[in-house]
């Protein structure tokens, strides 16, 4: 792949915290999403999202050309147990408080599979059709956020000026507990990375074929270009050109 444009912007004015991140190499055009904290203990530095972003990225820049989606998440997965070993906290808080734990989600395409693996909480977009991968249990918290914001502002406590989210702050104890159900099967588990994965959990995979008049994108984008291939979520994105229009 020839990269023809890339951009990385975090929504802070010091981009070493931006918890989003890309990462194209020869065989893999990866976007990975650090996970917001909700940790009690703080044990990372500047944060866990940004920790586990850079951690998977790290990983994926290493990664052989032909390797397949599982060990992907293999290795990711190893990457982070390290690093739980070399934080130098007790091995039992990241077994038994999966809050404290660093998370990321991706979405990596793999140039000799011509696949997409979709890890967790994020989207790809394929010749125009968009396809999400949602959360039960985001959905529940949007609403419960939406009804404590509503509520808020019924009592005349507007959050434009108020320099914090006070109806996340509200809700913060039910996030926190949203944790118990990472790589859990059931109505509100879901696949995230945190060194804890299930090796046998559904991964969504999408085949793709490039054409002259097709592409695939991540994220929220414009209508794709002859011959590219491009990727975005959150504030990350890249566009790259294919090796040919049939490969």
């Amino acid at each position: 792949m020839h990269i023809i444009e890339q951009h990385c912007q975090g929504k802070r004015s010091d981009q070493s915290l931006n918890e989003d991140g890309l990462i194209i190499t020869d065989g893999f055009a990866a976007v990975v999403d650090g996970v917001t904290s909700k940790s009690v203990r703080h044990l990372w530095q500047p944060s866990g999202g940004v920790v586990a972003k850079n951690l998977a990225i790290e990983v994926i820049a290493k990664l052989p050309t032909d390797t397949d989606m599982r060990h992907v998440q293999q290795t990711i997965n190893e990457r982070f147990r390290q690093a739980y070993r070399e934080c130098g906290a007790d091995a039992a808080i990241f077994t038994d408080e999966p809050v404290e734990r660093l998370q990321a989600n991706a979405v990596v395409y793999s140039a000799a599979r011509y696949e997409a693996w979709l890890f967790g909480d994020c989207q790809i977009m394929v010749n125009g059709e968009q396809i999400p991968t949602v959360k039960h249990v985001d959905e529940l918290l949007g609403e419960l956020r939406a009804f404590t914001a509503l509520a808020l502002q019924n009592k005349g406590e507007h959050q434009s000026s108020n320099p914090t989210d006070p109806a996340r702050a509200m809700i913060l104890p039910f996030l926190r507990l949203q944790s118990q159900f990472a790589n859990k099967r059931g109505p509100y588990g879901y696949f995230v990375f945190d060194g804890f994965t299930d090796l046998t959990y559904p991964i969504r995979t999408v085949h793709i074929k490039f054409g002259r008049r097709s592409g695939a994108c991540v994220g929220r984008l414009s209508p794709t270009l002859p011959h590219t291939r491009r990727i975005r979520t959150g504030t990350a994105t890249a566009q790259a050109r294919g090796s040919g229009a049939d490969p």
